[in-house]
């Protein structure tokens, strides 16, 4: 059994959450890879990744597990934490689960994305939007959205996200989405900012496609997982479907996606 870890360096910047994993890891006799952004783009034949830091150092990590089918085991050492399983002060724990073998899986939907013909990968969200204001003029986006051929929307604001059920409690939420739960074969539209009083959410069947044309001269760029992946043009062809390759995180048994959603959001409202 091996493992591969990855660190938050900004997390963990004297490595002594780095240490007590390895030597946990040792004491249980499970061999171990620390892996950094370097070996991203490589293969790996190891059982699973652990992962100490945020939701998003997690979203930085989703294509590589995905492509090497590593389920993810994370350790929360950002703020909100929907996506890792752990606080740090549960690693002896964890490893106990993993090497017997009673962590569960949850598996995530991931969106394919195609801006003519390049491929773009995100596990929560694909978001196009204008990515400045400069000058005077048009400064807001002018976007068709159609779902197999269909025009469902006309969006004039700051612009659409396309949101999987993960990334339906993260910037769909904060722009008025519906919330989704895991298990759901659904992906959302949701405006960002819109200058209408007749644009709603709307959820779409994961089987379908959606395609969203570019109007105007706007400037508008396209973010995956909330980072800047390319501007985009009237011209271009952007397509999102479901990817055939989704992203699996191991749980604790008893894990509840409705209980885990009230008590993050509880948190940050005060309640």
């Amino acid at each position: 059994m091996i493992i591969d870890i990855y660190v938050n360096k900004a997390k963990d910047p004297d490595k002594s959450w780095l240490n007590k994993f390895m030597l946990v890891a040792e004491t249980h006799g499970i061999e171990y890879r620390i892996i950094d952004d370097d070996d991203l783009k490589s293969e790996s034949q190891s059982d699973a990744l652990f992962v100490i830091g945020g939701d998003g150092t997690i979203l930085n990590l989703t294509e590589y597990a995905s492509k090497n089918n590593l389920p993810i085991v994370g350790f929360n050492a950002g703020k909100l934490g929907f996506l890792t399983e752990f606080e740090l002060s549960d690693i002896e724990q964890a490893f106990l689960l993993f090497k017997n073998g009673q962590l569960k899986p949850d598996c995530r939907a991931t969106i394919l994305m195609y801006v003519n013909k390049t491929k773009f990968y995100a596990l929560n969200d694909a978001v196009i939007q204008r990515i400045r204001i400069e000058e005077r003029g048009n400064n807001v986006t002018n976007l068709d959205v159609y779902i197999d051929d269909i025009l469902v929307d006309k969006i004039i604001g700051d612009g659409v996200c396309i949101s999987t059920p993960t990334g339906s409690t993260a910037y769909s939420f904060s722009a008025g989405g519906a919330i989704l739960a895991p298990g759901i074969s659904a992906f959302s539209i949701t405006d960002i900012a819109g200058h209408s009083f007749n644009q709603r959410p709307i959820v779409y069947s994961a089987d379908s496609i959606c395609t969203v044309k570019v109007n105007g001269n706007c400037k508008t760029g396209l973010f995956i997982d909330g980072i800047f992946a390319c501007e985009v043009f009237p011209e271009d062809e952007l397509t999102i479907s479901t990817s055939s390759s989704p992203v699996m995180f191991l749980r604790k048994e008893g894990f509840n996606f409705y209980k885990r959603l009230y008590d993050k959001l509880k948190n940050r409202s005060g309640i």
